[in-house]
């Protein structure tokens, strides 16, 4: 893809502030966000100021997004892939307008938990589902059924927030909806996501969620039963050395 000028204005950005002469696989951090790609190893404040500072000196229309965006997801580094996701979270109007298909298009060239994450987590919030929910309801659910194992992680983990921000009964019909497509699946970024999602749920559903968990025991991921059971009754996602004997 060829580069367009605000993509050599990131890029050059990232070279700035990087002490490395060329982005590497090095150190044990990337391999734990589970990328394939390499990385100039920008710290995450160092991403933020150079999206923050970008969306503030420019004026881009939202086609001008769509590009710098296309070319920041299909980059070579990591860096890219993150700080596209700081840039769309920085821009609401831009992603009121989001075509769901554009947004699987970025998904799907993901790799790992963090660089889907900051764009599914971090970026969308709950009016930005909400205020257009006939749309983003079919996107979650058509997510759920992708072959990508990124775009099934996204159909949760776009989630998560919402359910900090808001109880719409809407959101947990929704989850409830793709947990039973996805409850039974062994990769560990769909049994992680699935624990996420049912803890977020607590906030405002707590006895579903408990209902949910006991109804489940013998489909869901183990991971997800011990943090959910964890969380329901400790208010924290870790156990402690004695095992809990949760009781609905």
């Amino acid at each position: 893809m060829k580069n367009n000028k605000n993509h050599s204005e990131i890029l050059r950005l990232i070279k700035n502030h990087s002490t490395n002469d060329r982005p590497n696989f090095e150190g044990y951090g990337l391999k734990y966000v589970g990328t394939q790609k390499p990385s100039y190893h920008l710290n995450t404040k160092t991403m933020r100021d150079i999206a923050k500072d970008f969306v503030q000196s420019h004026s881009l229309s939202h086609e001008e997004y769509i590009n710098l965006l296309d070319d920041l997801y299909y980059g070579k580094t990591y860096d890219e892939v993150l700080i596209a996701a700081f840039i769309i979270g920085r821009v609401k109007e831009f992603r009121q307008k989001l075509a769901p298909q554009k947004l699987h298009y970025w998904i799907s060239n993901t790799h790992g938990w963090a660089e889907c994450d900051v764009l599914c987590q971090m970026a969308f919030d709950s009016d930005d589902l909400l205020n257009t929910w006939s749309i983003w309801e079919e996107t979650l659910k058509l997510f759920a059924k992708d072959h990508n194992v990124q775009v099934k992680r996204a159909s949760l983990v776009l989630l998560t927030k919402s359910f900090r921000q808001s109880n719409d009964p809407r959101l947990i019909k929704v989850a409830l909806h793709n947990l039973e497509l996805l409850k039974s699946e062994k990769d560990i970024l769909i049994t992680k996501a699935v624990s996420w999602v049912l803890r977020a749920m607590i906030k405002f559903h707590k006895e579903t969620v408990a209902n949910y968990l006991q109804d489940n025991l013998d489909q869901l991921p183990k991971i997800a039963i011990r943090e959910v059971k964890s969380k329901l009754e400790t208010g924290k996602k870790y156990i402690n050395k004695k095992k809990l004997n949760y009781k609905p």
